[in-house]
């Protein structure tokens, strides 16, 4: 990217010259697989003989998008797949990934701005921030970060596309590793209900969704209005055997720790445990070398409790002959409450506390002892909840300029607002918290009971924790769009169509809401862009060799009011030498804008946290949090694709497709990574990871310099209430630091083969096989953690994309049932988060369902009355174990970024049209 410019000369020159460019770049080669868009499929008002349709990757009206492949999920797709919301449908892609932006895990990169524990889309595992999701092809208002593809009701929802390809110079920023298009009703005519329950066997787990769609086309146009309601429970890990600090069972370690109800006394480097009842009688009863150990996790999550309201309509008019009024528009709410483990810390009792015992082997005036204490009886567990909002109105106008050119414009405007809270919390940090003053307190009244007798008075404990942790954002979108389509002239092989416009964007977002350390940010974008089809052979000239040959070409300019301009083009070519062959390619850059949370963060606190150690448990470092970085640069990347689609008999289709992809520049936020020190080596040179005096004096640097939110003086180390080993002149050789600000750390090349097969045999006239297997292997992930750095293999590691993912499908439709068996299979990886390394074993739960048409069996006054008996994880498949301490965002004897905790799971369902 360079410096912008007057956006206005930019988008006129690009205007005026696009189609000159783009004529001369036809040589160039590139592809795309046509997906069989009828009118019912495509999602858009049947005006005009189909003229209307258009397929996510292309602007160009009846173009299926060339040198790319679209995945698919129909309404029939969107029925069966057994899920509650749209997010985990989309989640069963194999490109797709569950890192970084999810309700399972925030450990990962883009993770530490989840505070909402919200659900988004990681395609190729590139990170949840390289994947656009937006809605009939117009962008969706955000909260900054990602979306949730959840804000539309599977009802309203006519298909999802999904191309895992770079996209940027059709839609712009975000699209490095492809798109989600959520292309909504405009068909429907009649009513839609369903219902659907569903629990583990024990009840443990369950989930329930209703929903209800109404809409009617007529000779003019159609309206669509849907509605739906979603509820899933909490997960709690004290249900899940594998969920556990204490891992020896499993072969791993004993993770549990010495932070216990009674705690354990630190004095001089040696730890002692303890006893249920501390006091002067036994106070010389300490035994040297023990400790009280517990679990970590009690009591934690593993996904929160969610429920969901969502309502989309949609509306097309045809004013007059040519001219169309659109719209479409959304409302979602989405709340949710997740249980964290209970609170725990390592605080120093000194000799004025009112109820200090000392030890006989305590020396006075030494400046007491420390107790690693979990507050559990002090405390109950404080839960940790919030909401998300979303909505958009999109009202537009299409008019056929003549039967083949088309203008279509469109109006967006639409807000977002996150909350997440935590009440409740510990005020510990300083020498005047209320934790601190407790614990110096020589009146019994005031003063805070370490040994957990019961002795803390109501009052003390409600000025302990009296600290709230409120995260509000606020966000608003203005969109708007103007573009022409059509044919220039014809060819033997068919009309050369192009298409042209110009978007902008104003993004207004409000960090920290209404608190007193609100941040207001805002982003204007204005963007043009061209595209090209040429069909060079076709029906009119097909020879042998050449049934068909297309070309096409699109280039767009982005102006960013805050990171400058730039031009991304993207090339492709399809080549049908016979009729059961098509081979396909694409070339084309992308890049990635950093979002206003990555720039300016959410907060600039020095944290401490636990980080894994390779070798072997935890240790304690400082991190500088989330922001801010204002040297942020975007995002970019270079991808081409080839790939072939086969038809070799009749009923049997084969599709594959090979994918490099080049990203440099890549944006990483290491603040809740808690496995970074696996790769510290990898950060040598830079000031992203430092140890020992290194770490100890940009931390000094940091607390004199004014760059966190809140400066105690250096001469606190530790802060009250916690234990690193990063004290002032002692253990400096055991002092980390980690930036955990969003940083332009490195590069990244990924290259992969992507495969789908589908297979239907007629076996009778009631009886039709379907078989159908989708899936991606990665052949390259490699990742320099630094510009200058070498590149180190990652492929197959824990927490980043896996060698091999698949889902296969078998169905047999008998009549009017149908019955479904579906294996989702994830490959074993290795888990190098430990020291020495450890394999971890494949995944394959098997699901099955069977569909009864009640309307096809009895006489019904309907049109289709479905029910609908499904299991999930038909075998009980536990979680593969994995070597990984608990976190308060993943971990624990499990990889819940690949894993599903739930076991098996039951549900009935009935739909219904009329």
């Amino acid at each position: 990217m360079t410096n912008g410019i007057s956006c206005a000369c930019r988008i006129a020159s690009l205007a005026s010259v696009s189609l000159a460019v783009l004529a001369t770049t036809l040589s160039v080669p590139a592809v795309a697989q046509e997906s069989d868009s009828g009118n019912e499929e495509a999602g858009v008002s049947e005006s005009k003989d189909n003229t209307s349709i258009i397929v996510t990757g292309s602007r160009i009206t009846g173009v299926a998008p060339v040198g790319a492949t679209v995945t698919t999920l129909g309404r029939e797709e969107i029925e069966i797949a057994g899920q509650v919301t749209l997010d985990r449908m989309i989640q069963e892609v194999p490109q797709v990934f569950d890192l970084g932006f999810s309700e399972n895990s925030r450990g990962q990169s883009g993770g530490n701005g989840n505070a909402t524990w919200s659900n988004s889309i990681n395609l190729r595992g590139l990170g949840p921030f390289s994947t656009l999701i937006i809605s009939d092809g117009h962008r969706m208002t955000t909260n900054g970060r990602a979306i949730n593809p959840s804000v539309l009701p599977t009802l309203g929802v006519e298909r999802v596309e999904v191309i895992a390809d770079g996209a940027s110079a059709i839609y712009g920023s975000d699209a490095v590793a492809g798109v989600v298009n959520l292309i909504p009703r405009r068909n429907l005519d009649g009513v839609e209900a369903f219902g659907r329950i569903g629990s583990t066997g024990n009840g443990d787990f369950w989930e329930w969704n209703v929903g209800a769609a109404i809409g009617q086309t007529f000779s003019r146009g159609q309206v669509m209005v849907a509605y739906e309601h979603a509820f899933r429970s909490n997960l709690s890990g004290d249900d899940r055997d594998f969920y556990t600090s204490d891992q020896r069972p499993f072969g791993g370690p004993d993770y549990r720790t010495n932070a216990c109800a009674p705690g354990t006394l630190i004095y001089q480097g040696q730890t002692y445990a303890l006893p249920a009842e501390y006091t002067a009688a036994n106070a010389n009863s300490l035994t040297a070398g023990t400790e009280n150990l517990c679990d970590l996790l009690t009591g934690m999550d593993l996904f929160p409790e969610q429920e969901y309201d969502s309502v989309n309509g949609t509306a097309t008019y045809e004013v007059t002959n040519g001219i169309e009024l659109l719209f479409d528009g959304y409302w979602s709410k989405r709340k949710f409450v997740r249980k964290p483990g209970t609170i725990t810390g390592t605080f120093t009792v000194p000799e004025s506390n009112a109820f200090f015992v000392a030890p006989d082997f305590y020396v006075p005036g030494s400046g007491g002892y420390q107790i690693a204490y979990n507050y559990v009886n002090d405390q109950p567990q404080n839960d940790y909840g919030g909401y998300q909002t979303n909505w958009q109105v999109t009202p537009g106008i299409r008019a056929f300029i003549t039967d083949d050119w088309k203008f279509e414009g469109r109006f967006g405007y639409g807000k977002a607002e996150d909350r997440a809270d935590s009440g409740f919390n510990l005020d510990s940090r300083g020498p005047t918290s209320a934790l601190s003053l407790a614990l110096a307190s020589g009146d019994p009244a005031t003063a805070f009971d370490p040994f957990g007798l019961g002795r803390t008075s109501d009052a003390t404990i409600a000025s302990m924790f009296s600290t709230d942790s409120t995260f509000p954002t606020n966000a608003e979108l203005s969109t708007w769009q103007a573009g022409l389509d059509g044919p220039l002239f014809s060819l033997p092989g068919g009309e050369v169509k192009i298409a042209a416009g110009y978007e902008g964007q104003d993004f207004t977002m409000v960090i920290n809401s209404g608190l007193a350390d609100e941040r207001t940010y805002n982003r204007k974008v204005h963007s043009g862009y061209a595209e090209i089809n040429v069909p060079i052979f076709g029906p009119g000239n097909a020879t042998p060799g050449f049934q068909e040959l297309t070309v096409t070409a699109a280039i767009r300019y982005d102006d960013y009011s805050d990171v400058g301009g730039t031009t991304n083009p993207k090339f492709g070519v399809n080549w049908e030498p016979v009729d059961w062959l098509a081979l396909r390619g694409s070339y084309g850059t992308s890049f990635r804008a950093p979002t206003f949370p990555e720039i300016y963060g959410n907060s600039s606190r020095l944290y401490i946290q636990n980080y894994l150690s390779p070798t072997g448990g935890v240790v304690s470092g400082y991190t500088l949090g989330s922001g801010p970085n204002p040297d942020l640069q975007p995002e970019s990347a270079t991808t081409w694709t080839v790939g072939a689609d086969i038809e070799p008999l009749d009923g049997l289709k084969i599709s594959l497709t090979y994918f490099d992809i080049a990203y440099k520049d890549t944006i990483a936020g290491l603040l809740s990574n808690l496995a970074v020190l696996t790769y510290a080596d990898e950060y040598a040179g830079t000031d992203t990871i430092l140890f020992g005096q290194p770490a100890y004096d940009r931390i000094i640097d940091v607390l004199a310099n004014g760059i966190i939110d809140s400066v105690p003086p250096p001469q606190l180390f530790p802060f009250p209430g916690t234990s690193s080993a990063c004290s002032d002149g002692i253990d400096i050789d055991s002092c980390i630091f980690v930036d955990g600000r969003s940083l332009n750390l490195g590069r990244t090349k990924m290259n992969g083969i992507d495969f789908n097969i589908g297979y239907r045999a007629d076996l009778g006239p009631d009886d039709t096989l379907s078989l159908q297997a989708n899936g991606t292997y990665l052949t390259g992930y490699d990742v320099a953690f630094t510009p200058g750095g070498d590149f180190v293999d990652l492929k197959n590691n824990i927490f980043q994309p896996l060698t091999f993912k698949a889902r296969a499908s078998l169905a047999w439709e008998h009549g009017p049932v149908v019955a479904r068996v579906v294996a989702t299979h994830i490959g074993g990886y290795t888990n190098d988060i430990v020291t020495p390394a450890e394999p971890v074993d494949s995944y394959t739960p098997i699901d099955l369902s069977v569909t009864w048409q009640l309307a096809d069996s009895f006489d019904l006054p309907l049109e289709r009355a479905a029910l609908t008996a499904e299991v999930r994880n038909v075998f009980d498949i536990d979680p593969s174990y994995v070597n990984a301490a608990p976190g308060p965002n993943g971990g624990g004897g499990y990889d819940p970024s690949v894993h599903s905790p739930v076991g098996r799971f039951f549900a009935v369902s009935l739909r219904t049209n009329f």
